[in-house]
């Protein structure tokens, strides 16, 4: 009789020794989706001399990304600075993505060349 009185609790332990051992094997661990790297996106359209949205500063973390995607009206280049000298041809009406990963600290200016605008400064701390 007395192993009548532990059967129920026997068949708990195990059905939650079960629910914890049951995960999708898919599923990446909580520490790895906690730890992927944030990446910042960001639109800009560059018209004649107007730039939108209005040139401003993102702040980046070293190691972190940024992924821009610029769209022109008329074919140009994209300059970089402090990105390993990341450029980019820019194609008129061809949304083209550049990604910059802060490597090292400093205030950066991404920029066209003709005409030389600058379209962001990005500042990696």
């Amino acid at each position: 009789m007395r192993v009548n009185r532990l059967l129920p609790y026997a068949a708990c332990l195990l059905a939650l020794g079960g629910a914890t051992a049951c995960g999708s094997p898919d599923a990446p661990p909580p520490d790895a989706v906690a730890s992927a790297p944030v990446v910042k996106r960001m639109d800009i359209a560059v018209n004649g001399t107007t730039i939108t949205p209005t040139p401003s500063q993102v702040d980046l973390g070293v190691g972190q990304a940024i992924e821009l995607t610029v769209t022109v009206d008329h074919d140009d280049e994209l300059h970089a600075h402090g990105f390993n000298g990341a450029e980019a041809e820019l194609k008129a009406g061809q949304p083209t993505t550049v990604k910059l990963v802060g490597t090292e600290s400093g205030v950066f200016e991404v920029e066209t060349h003709d005409p030389a605008l600058t379209i962001l400064t990005v500042a990696v701390r």
